[in-house]
């Protein structure tokens, strides 16, 4: 399968912020530079959706300004197949120090360009594991192609924003991310007041915690937690004096938040 062809960083920059328009939720992890270069390697390296190829973010602090120049597919997947390996001490001109992987993993990936819907995580891996698990989305991917340009490029971008961007949008990427963790064991819920309680695996556990964490937050004051269900075990947490106290009695529901 034949790499994807390569955009300048410079381009790819630029387009970030036309992609990415101001009011975007971390609008800065997604629009910088950093960001366009992680963008670059991934494509550099061929880690787009259905390609079976995935990125690790040290990866992108391997690259080198003389390696980008190198855009056949022989150079390619001989430096992919070399980032991989222990670096054995620094590169020279590399394009950032070992330590900016944190950065690139947590901020330009985890809080951006996965949260967008602009890059996927390869299920199934630990948390801790080393292995390569990003890559770019496929629509996504798309946007970077060269012989993409003006109107025709608009119009793409546009297309996606409205598939991507939308609060609707949004919501479905975290739902699934949240499915994806999951899947691997058991869910924690974080509530309102710093206190934390695990549930089983399953959908229903994904969207209990999403409701909790990012729903009540966003469009409560002071939230707080009556009530949180499973099927399996009725009642997991229940704060007993707040239900007392607003006159609440246990019923069958599955989760209950509340603002004063």
């Amino acid at each position: 399968m034949p790499l994807p062809p390569l955009l300048p960083v410079s381009d790819i920059h630029e387009r970030l912020q036309a992609i990415f328009p101001d009011g975007t939720v971390n609008r800065n992890y997604v629009t910088r530079e950093i960001a366009a270069k992680t963008v670059f390697v991934m494509l550099y390296i061929g880690a787009v959706e259905g390609a079976d190829c995935w990125l690790r973010p040290d990866q992108v602090t391997r690259m080198t300004d003389a390696q980008a120049v190198l855009a056949e597919d022989d150079s390619r997947e001989a430096w992919s197949d070399q980032s991989m390996r222990p670096a054995g001490g620094s590169i020279e001109g590399q394009w950032y120090a070992a330590n900016t992987r944190e950065p690139i993993r947590d901020e330009t990936l985890r809080e951006g360009l996965v949260r967008m819907g602009a890059v996927k995580e390869r299920e199934g891996l630990p948390t801790t594991s080393p292995r390569p698990r990003y890559a770019l989305a496929g629509a996504f991917a798309k946007l970077f192609d060269p012989g993409l340009t003006d109107a025709a490029l608009q119009a793409a971008i546009e297309e996606w924003q409205t598939a991507n961007l939308s609060s609707g949008a949004l919501a479905r990427v975290a739902i699934l991310r949240r499915g994806a963790v999951a899947r691997q064991g058991r869910v924690l819920v974080t509530f309102p007041n710093g206190e934390t309680r695990h549930l089983d695996p399953g959908p229903s556990s994904v969207i209990s915690k999403a409701v909790v964490e990012d729903f009540a937050p966003r469009f409560l004051e002071r939230p707080g937690v009556v009530w949180l269900s499973e099927s399996r075990n009725q009642v997991v947490a229940r704060d007993d004096r707040l239900a007392q106290d607003i006159g609440l009695k246990r019923a069958s529901f599955a989760t209950t938040v509340l603002s004063p």
